[in-house]
């Protein structure tokens, strides 16, 4: 992986900066909520403590309080009557919650729903009862069938249930001695697919503030005991108290009134007595500045916990067991939570004693105001954090390309710092900087120059050696000749004409490391000039037929002239070489074919022969100094530089020479590339 690229990788740790942030706000959102929670709770606090100085305001009714749990039925205040003919059309948009009535298996028996328009009671009653007992006229009784009895403060009302039509409402006259119709009482009877339904109306002072039911279930209507039922009624006898809604406790809970904030005022089993507010603001009021989808993610990031949804068929915390101070977060819509607090209202009779529980105080209000607050510091640690991360992240990836360059640049350098022929070059960029990367490139500059003295040192070995070995040589070979002109057995003159042989083939080899050397220094003083290649050509290949008898040589070449720009005696120098080459490996009789041909900006000259390949690896030491294939080469005196010299002679005319294998693997094939301007 590239150095950027790994940079790049390590400034992703910038990204841990929103997280941070994000912790950071979820607990100053914490910290915030809580605080909320307790200045709601102060609230709350505040109108318990005023109620429990003034308990008429919440229990106006002295036997409310005396009578068992599940006893009480709570009338829901009305906005208009509903019409009472049975059907119930006129409680379904009202959306109140019924109150369910279970039988002696604790299986739903009925549903009943009470309210209070003016001074009437309404009631709807529906009755699940697949085997409804109609009452039957012929059996002369006032309930038979299934019966539903209403207890009043003063009097207990039979009321049998028909298939549909007028309820006829009996009571029991003490005075008189018989069963009465009450006509004050008026309701409905309809049928229904699970069993029957019940709609009536009667005054409130009928009631005398107490009110039971009871329903009973037969299979016939002849009077058998009932399968089932269900009654409020409690075991003394004495109806339930009714709860609704209070005036003057309205009246005092709206002094306490806040925008956005919503009061109620439940009894102890959990009845709404008041209620003050609203959770979300007045419509004028309302002002949204924050698209839902920003605020749904930015709460959605900040959330700590999964919270409970709000109860939407009562209020939360109404039903709290003990007396404790109970406190919850709710899940409003859009991710939105509201705080609900409950205070218990509890007067006390002196130190010691305490009153039996009044009812609770419930404040709920809605973290709007916090969570957006928050929302716009998630939304600014958002930008600010991303700005931050894209500076840092330009600013690594600036370096990361600072740092790559330099690295390229040396590694360019270095690639560069020898050419093709394995001679330093000399022009090693030297780094001024204090950093590693300077160090390195200064450490690679040492090195190359030692390097470069070192070649320096091999170069100038050939012409050192053949200058210091001349003079014992020159005495060796006098005292040969000299040895030889004697008279000599036979024995020792073989072995005397051997040793002359030998030190004629030394000679042989210091006189060819002295002329590399010095050709190596004429060949840049050579005059250029411009000159007809093909015609170069064609005399050399007449040449090369006539030295070399045994090889046969073709010319191929584009008709006309060829105008190069060079030293043409260096180039014939060159062919010879490459020719000389060639002779060496091809065989006898075999075709050693000379080519040119033009292109755009250079000429291609190509000498191939038959033979035997390149061994692997050999096709770019060919042209290094004394590098040698041939198997005979120290018995014939081949040095390994004539190559290298044509590879000089080459460069010296910015060309390009390359040695290869045939396609056909026939052969060799030696190319040059000149430049032809």
């Amino acid at each position: 992986m590239k150095l950027r690229r790994q940079l790049l990788l390590v400034s992703l740790v910038a990204l841990a900066l929103p997280w941070a942030g994000c912790q950071y706000l979820r607990q100053v959102d914490a910290a915030l909520a809580q605080g909320q929670l307790q200045a709601l709770e102060a609230t709350a606090a505040a109108i318990a403590a005023r109620l429990a100085s003034a308990p008429q305001l919440i229990a106006p009714d002295p036997l409310r309080h005396a009578r068992p749990p599940g006893a009480q039925l709570y009338l829901n205040p009305l906005s208009q009557p509903p019409m009472v003919d049975g059907y119930g059309d006129d409680w379904r948009p009202l959306g109140l919650k019924p109150r369910e009535l279970l039988d002696e298996k604790l299986n739903p028996l009925a549903q009943v729903t009470f309210g209070q328009y003016s001074e009437q009671v309404f009631m709807l009653l529906t009755v699940s009862d697949s085997t409804p007992a109609y009452r039957d006229p012929r059996t002369g009784l006032l309930a038979g069938g299934d019966t539903v009895e209403l207890f009043t403060g003063g009097r207990h009302y039979i009321l049998p249930v028909a298939s549909r039509g007028t309820t006829s409402a009996m009571w029991h006259n003490p005075r008189e001695g018989r069963y009465e119709r009450e006509l004050r009482l008026r309701g409905r009877w309809t049928s229904s697919p699970d069993g029957y339904q019940l709609e009536l109306t009667l005054p409130y002072d009928l009631t005398q503030g107490g009110l039971s039911i009871r329903i009973l279930d037969r299979n016939r209507s002849d009077g058998v005991a009932p399968v089932r039922s269900s009654s409020t009624l409690p075991s003394d006898g004495q109806p339930g108290r009714l709860t609704a809604p209070l005036p003057q406790l309205q009246a005092e809970l709206d002094h306490f009134a806040r925008p956005s904030l919503r009061l109620a005022v439940v009894d102890n089993e959990g009845f709404l007595l008041a209620s003050s507010g609203q959770l979300q603001p007045e419509p004028s009021e309302k002002v949204t500045t924050t698209p839902w989808l920003r605020s749904w993610i930015y709460r959605k990031l900040l959330a700590r916990e999964t919270l409970p949804p709000l109860p939407v068929d009562r209020l939360p915390l109404s039903h709290a067991p003990n007396r404790d101070i109970e406190e919850q977060w709710f899940g409003g819509p859009l991710q939105s939570r509201i705080g609900v607090v409950s205070v218990p209202v509890v007067t006390r009779a002196d130190e010691v004693i305490e009153r039996p529980m009044l009812g609770r105080v419930l404040v709920l209000q809605s973290g709007e105001a916090i969570q957006s607050m928050t929302e716009g510091a998630a939304h600014r640690l958002w930008l600010i954090s991303c700005a931050a991360a894209a500076t840092a992240l330009m600013f690594l990836l600036g370096y990361a390309s600072w740092l790559s360059w330099r690295i390229r640049k040396l590694n360019r350098a270095a690639r560069h710092a020898v050419d093709a022929s394995g001679k330093l070059r000399g022009n090693f960029p030297h780094s001024k900087a204090s950093d590693e990367l300077g160090a390195l490139n200064r450490a690679f500059a040492s090195l190359l120059g030692e390097l470069d003295q070192y070649h320096q040192y091999l170069r100038t070995l050939a012409s050192k050696l053949s200058h210091e070995l001349r003079t014992p040589l020159a005495v060796v070979r006098s005292s040969l000749d000299n040895l030889t002109a004697g008279e000599l057995d036979s024995h020792s003159r073989r072995y005397a004409e051997r040793a002359l042989d030998g030190s004629e083939r030394l000679s042989s080899i210091l006189n060819s490391l002295s002329a590399a050397s010095n050709l190596e220094a004429s060949i840049h003083q050579a005059e250029r000039e411009t000159f007809d290649l093909a015609d170069l050509l064609e005399v050399m290949v007449q040449c090369y037929g006539d030295a070399h008898p045994k090889h046969h040589f073709t010319l191929d070449k584009p008709p006309g002239e060829l105008h190069c720009h060079g030293a043409p005696e260096l180039l014939a120098q060159l062919l010879d070489k490459l020719v000389d080459n060639a002779c060496s490996f091809a065989p006898e009789g075999s075709d050693i074919h000379l080519s040119a041909h033009t292109y755009d900006d250079s000429y291609l000259i190509t000498v191939s022969n038959d033979g035997p390949l390149l061994p692997s690896g050999y096709a770019h030491k060919l042209f290094d100094s004394l590098v040698s294939v041939r198997k005979d080469g120290d018995n014939a005196g081949h040095l390994g530089l004539g190559l290298h010299i044509a590879k000089l002679i080459a460069d010296y005319h910015c060309g390009r020479l390359q040695a290869r294998n045939r396609t056909d693997n026939s052969g060799v094939e030696f190319s040059l590339k000149l430049p032809n301007r």
